[in-house]
């Protein structure tokens, strides 16, 4: 892959592997409030190339109801099953990315053992519990989370061009979308200042600029090695998770061997 693909999938890949991590330092508020004020947060990041934001309506409906779906699942799957877990399942996406770009690019099998190693790599930092049924629901949500991001992922190579400053467009849409969908089905909530700043850090980190960068990965590089160096963000997300006390200390021993399994596979899959 060429420089900028490393570059912009590794930055957005860091921002990323935050997400969790101020989810959980957000405080209480409810999932499609949390959701909506982040993406509307993370549309104004992009907000100086609002030009750029001009495209179809049809890719415009489908960047808005894409992150808006993702989103508002991933939030809602953090709540109702452990944060870690849940968080596992979500990067079932990179390799989601692999097996459905295998129409476009064929697959070898180097690149499917490189992905499947990598996501041993973030397996191996999960420490499972038992679930019960809120569990199980919460699972259910990050798995549909994933479909729907591996889907968004490839979607530039199969639509007209467009800008990848765009992605703040369909930030902004997707987080008006979510807080009317709050106003609808959630109870009214008032978020306190530090709520309403951690808010505002995921809008434009984690959901905002995180997608410029990922849109001109995408565009620029090999789907099969961003699908396995994807896997670095569960690693790097559960280390941040455990600095906070998200996650058991005995846990820690695990990254160093996860972080190599990673690496094995990105380099399989190259």
């Amino acid at each position: 892959m060429s420089r900028t693909a490393w570059a912009c999938a590794l930055g957005a890949i860091l921002l990323w592997a935050l997400f969790a991590t101020l989810v959980r330092l957000a405080g209480d508020a409810p999932p499609l409030l949390l959701t909506g004020v982040a993406l509307c947060c993370g549309g104004l990041a992009s907000i100086h190339r609002w030009r750029e934001w001009r495209v179809p309506a049809a890719i415009l409906g489908f960047g808005i109801a894409s992150l808006f779906l993702y989103h508002a699942c991933l939030v809602a799957a953090f709540r109702l099953a452990p944060i870690a877990e849940a968080n596992l399942l979500n990067y079932l996406w990179p390799l989601l990315i692999v097996v459905l770009a295998r129409r476009a690019v064929p697959l070898r099998r180097s690149q499917l053992a490189g992905c499947v190693i990598a996501f041993a790599g973030g397996a191996l930092v999960i420490a499972p519990s038992a679930p019960t049924v809120t569990h199980l629901a919460g699972y259910a949500l990050a798995v549909l989370a994933a479909f729907t991001w591996a889907a968004y992922s490839l979607a530039p190579a199969r639509l007209p061009a467009y800008s990848s400053w765009a992605t703040g467009g369909f930030c902004l849409g997707a987080g008006l979308l979510a807080l009317a969908a709050h106003a609808l089905f959630e109870t009214p909530y008032r978020p306190s200042g530090t709520e309403l700043a951690g808010m505002a850090a995921i809008g434009i980190g984690p959901l905002g600029l995180s997608f410029v960068l990922w849109d001109r990965a995408m565009r620029t590089g090999r789907a099969a090695t961003i699908g396995s160096l994807s896997y670095l963000t569960p690693v790097l997300s559960t280390l941040a998770l455990a600095v906070t006390g998200a996650v058991a200390a005995g846990s820690w021993w695990r990254l160093g061997p996860a972080l190599l399994l990673v690496a094995a596979g990105v380099r399989l899959s190259r």
